[in-house]
């Protein structure tokens, strides 16, 4: 009996001993992470396949000057461009190329009367260890051009922001985690909102904020030294209650484990503190959420396909997934069935409040009395946020720019001013302001929706 006690422990030693090897080889001598299968040494290997048997994925993370990355973080912005067919078996099974799939979804969206915004989210790895630009894919500029200029698909492109928070000492991402810190998530939030928001004001949000002290997902079995601490701020409804999405919502999100980490409790973060929560916030407003853990390339679409009511009184789905999809996502065309009950663009024919910024104006001569009893001013106005979400900007804004023979404010307004304003739908007081004289801006504008200014 004491033979066979004495064995199993001198097993048992041998087999920490080993463990401790492994994890020695893994995450200190040359780091697995730090390089493809072909470039490690035999011993390198096997500690990577050992490793990896029981569930110890050193391998997938890099250490390089004392900051822990998620490995394919770093190979998206080291390797080529990701807009170039992958080399070998790196696209074997998948869709690399995702200006298709991306074009594709813009063009079903907007058939339904819908903007898509896209919000790639940069990793660590784009945040260079000193000061200076970031650290992207050779092909990423491409793709935003081709996006903006192309496809007129509009692109929050984040990473200068991030770059600019690391230089004033303030840091975007958790240490020890892929995702990004609580501030990092707050500041790209509120640019986020101040790019997308379609919606006036509504509602009151209340907050609450929670400190947590916690391990991430590139820092387990490293020890205590990567704990951090961190303080979330939960976003709570009138009634006190956490935050929850609202289909009803024109304003739809589309995300990743990025979206989600602070605010589902099963990630261990933390609740109802997560990206949709803080663009709430930010707008004041109500947001509805689809999001999935991971593979966000077409795990979000997917979930679209399943469920398209979910578009249903949208304007606009902000889509936004980890950076480093586009070198290692599978970009597959899906298509979304056709939504019953889109509302019209124009939305009701009730009076709803309308902000925005004046971009053109139709041309009026310099007037102090005119011969016009009543005379109507065209006006394109666009960064649009409504009463009810649903007017898209760029529209024409109509309105009586000479009343009783005298210019109104109206004839006043230029190009980049902010106006607050109350509109109908042009189709509903088309019949009676239709005869009146009219200053019209140029017939290639004509085709935009058209509103009244009360």
């Amino acid at each position: 009996m004491a033979r066979g006690r004495s064995r199993r422990l001198a097993l048992a030693g041998v087999f920490l001993l080993g463990l401790g090897a492994i994890v020695y080889l893994s995450s200190s001598l040359g780091d697995p992470g730090n390089q493809l299968d072909a470039e490690r040494g035999p011993f390198e290997r096997l500690a990577h396949k050992l490793s990896a048997s029981l569930g110890l994925d050193f391998g997938g993370v890099i250490t390089r000057d004392g900051q822990l990355y998620l490995r394919k973080d770093v190979q998206h912005v080291e390797l080529q461009s990701f807009l170039e067919s992958p080399r070998g078996s790196a696209a074997s099974g998948r869709n690399w190329d995702p200006l298709p799939a991306i074009v594709d979804f813009h063009r079903q969206l907007q058939g339904m009367g819908i903007r898509l915004v896209l919000l790639p989210l940069p990793s660590k790895a784009t945040v260079p260890s000193h000061a200076g630009e970031p650290v992207v894919n050779e092909g990423y500029d491409e793709f935003l051009h081709l996006l903006e200029s192309e496809h007129q698909i509009d692109v929050v492109d984040v990473a200068p922001l991030l770059v600019k928070m690391s230089a004033e000492g303030d840091s975007p991402f958790l240490r020890g985690d892929s995702h990004w810190s609580p501030e990092g998530m707050a500041r790209i939030a509120r640019l986020v909102a101040e790019r997308t928001s379609v919606q006036l004001p509504t509602t009151s949000y209340e907050t609450v904020d929670r400190k947590l002290s916690l391990t991430g997902d590139l820092a387990r079995f490293r020890g205590p030294e990567y704990e951090e601490t961190i303080t979330t701020r939960m976003v709570l409804e009138s009634n006190g209650q956490l935050w929850k999405p609202r289909p009803y919502a024109p304003y739809l999100l589309l995300g990743d484990s990025f979206t989600e980490i602070y605010s589902k409790p099963d990630n261990g973060w933390g609740k109802g503190a997560g990206f949709a929560e803080a663009l709430s916030l930010e707008m004041g407003a109500p947001v509805d959420r689809l999001s999935t853990a991971h593979d966000g390339a077409f795990k979000t679409r997917e979930a679209l396909m399943k469920h398209p009511e979910r578009l249903a009184n949208k304007s606009v789905v902000v889509w936004q997934f980890a950076m480093r999809e586009l070198s290692f996502g599978d970009w597959r065309l899906i298509a979304i069935p056709p939504v019953n009950g889109q509302l019209s663009p124009r939305g009701s024919d009730s009076p709803q409040p309308l902000q925005g910024t004046v971009l053109k104006t139709a041309t009026m001569p310099a007037l102090t009395r005119t011969p016009y009893r009543e005379a109507v001013r065209e006006i394109i106005l666009t960064d649009i946020r409504s009463g009810s979400g649903l007017v898209i900007g760029p529209v024409i804004l109509m309105g009586l720019a000479i009343r009783d023979h005298l210019p109104t404010g109206m004839a006043q307004w230029e190009d980049g001013d902010q106006v607050a304003i109350e509109v109908v739908p042009w189709s509903s007081v088309e019949s009676a302001q239709d005869r009146l004289q009219r200053f019209s801006l140029p017939l290639s504008d004509q085709k935009l929706p058209r509103f009244w200014i009360k």
